[in-house]
């Protein structure tokens, strides 16, 4: 299929115009196809990648800083890391079936090239940076919005990002042999738009409290102050600052 047809092809898929043919097609050079007779004269998508990424990170982050006003910079930076990551990106960029227009050097597609997760990462923020050219800000805020909206709430629950009460319990465990314990101090709102306060406390001591609109993050939160607390109380019990650092790490 020549690359007319198959850019033509890709914008019947797309929300919104795409007329700037030129831009798009750059989209999906890759560096190895410009040692092919076809790629002579073509530029890599190498350049919208970098501004692609600044794009998606800006965007990200503030999505993620308007609807989670109680959560911290610490664990904010986690999530995006999580949403904006080359493995999701990829994974976004085989949803939009991005790897179908790749241009690829014969090499590169011998091995699999339209497989690899840092070329498919790539040729997203790529993608990214060209709607943001055609289109400006707004509009690619809009389309990123309303693409990675369902992943926030998963990304939220991630345990690699929001595991503070298990560190806690398992500090906890080693400093007084008990577990910590939670208490719900305040519920207050409508139904659908509740608030929690909720205190943790360890070794009978309230050690962190946490507010959130969920009252697992609110735990989550109350077990993220009580590990900063912990560790700066028990500094003798960390001889390798890195224990120290994982426990308060994103506080």
């Amino acid at each position: 299929m020549k690359i007319t047809q198959s850019l033509d092809n890709f914008t019947l898929t797309l929300p919104f115009s795409f007329t700037d043919r030129p831009l798009l097609k750059k989209v999906f050079v890759h560096r190895s196809y410009l040692n092919e007779k076809e790629g002579s004269g073509l530029e890599s998508n190498e350049r919208l990648e970098f501004l692609g990424d600044a794009v998606l990170s800006a965007v990200i982050s503030h999505m993620l800083y308007i609807r989670y006003p109680e959560i911290n910079e610490g664990i904010l930076t986690k999530m995006r890391a999580r949403l904006v990551n080359r493995q999701a990106l990829a994974s976004l960029a085989l949803k939009l079936r991005l790897d179908n227009h790749l241009l690829l050097g014969k090499g590169e597609k011998r091995t699999g090239g339209d497989a690899n997760p840092t070329i498919l990462a790539g040729v997203f923020e790529a993608f990214i940076a060209a709607v943001y050219f055609h289109h400006g800000f707004q509009k690619t805020f809009e389309y990123l919005e309303a693409m990675f909206s369902p992943l926030l709430e998963a990304t939220l629950d991630e345990p690699v990002h929001f595991d503070y009460k298990p560190r806690l319990q398992e500090l906890a465990q080693k400093l007084f042999k008990e577990a910590p314990v939670y208490a719900l101090t305040r519920e207050e709102g409508l139904p659908h738009k509740k608030t929690f306060d909720v205190e943790v406390s360890v070794n009978g001591k309230a050690l962190g409290k946490g507010t959130a609109s969920k009252k697992k993050d609110a735990e989550q939160l109350a077990a993220g102050e009580a590990l900063k607390n912990l560790t700066e109380r028990y500094k003798e019990f960390f001889p390798d600052p890195a224990v120290g650092d994982a426990a308060t790490n994103g506080t």
